[in-house]
């Protein structure tokens, strides 16, 4: 499965791809836990956009509007409205990952940025780009994860099955 960013803002692109990453890492697994993860990273997914909702009600921050804005000025409550998602990515997404630092550096990272944009140091533009770069890493370091995961499912049915066999001549 691939990963298809919709958004154009970069500001929701923070949120919305962490969680798209997670669906990918956790996609195509076939055994019940591993659908039961899958639904949970859904449920985490709808939680975050609700979460997205209620920091732009709570902060006025729109990212939808943000490409009227200057390129080194942040708008009204953006600081603010990018912590709220901080904190749903840190609540919903991060438990249900196996590669928790990448997230936490991804936050550190478009903080560090975010304030380069208001001292001058960086374009909105040029967060963009990065934002774009660190969202295609996550998407490998997550679909290596996935597939980590199979192989290590696989070689356990596999020894399973081998343990089974050997043991059948007991059980007749």
């Amino acid at each position: 499965m691939k990963f298809h960013f919709v958004k154009t803002s970069m500001s929701f692109a923070v949120a919305r791809v962490v969680s798209a990453g997670l669906i990918v890492a956790c996609s195509g697994a076939s055994t019940s836990r591993d659908s039961g993860a899958t639904r949970e990273i859904a449920t985490a997914r709808r939680q975050l956009d609700d979460h997205m909702t209620e920091c732009t009600k709570r902060y006025g921050y729109d990212p939808e509007a943000s490409s009227k804005l200057g390129s080194n000025v942040l708008g009204p409550g953006e600081r603010e409205w990018r912590g709220c998602i901080y904190q749903g990515i840190e609540k919903y997404l991060i438990p249900r990952t196996l590669s928790p630092d990448i997230y936490r550096r991804a936050i550190a990272e478009d903080r560090k940025m975010t304030e380069s944009i208001a001292t001058g140091g960086m374009t909105r533009a040029q967060r963009q780009v990065r934002v774009q770069q660190m969202l295609e890493e996550i998407n490998r370091i997550e679909e290596a994860n996935r597939a980590k995961h199979e192989v290590d499912r696989l070689e356990m049915e596999m020894r399973q099955d081998m343990m089974r066999r050997s043991l059948s001549p007991l059980v007749r």
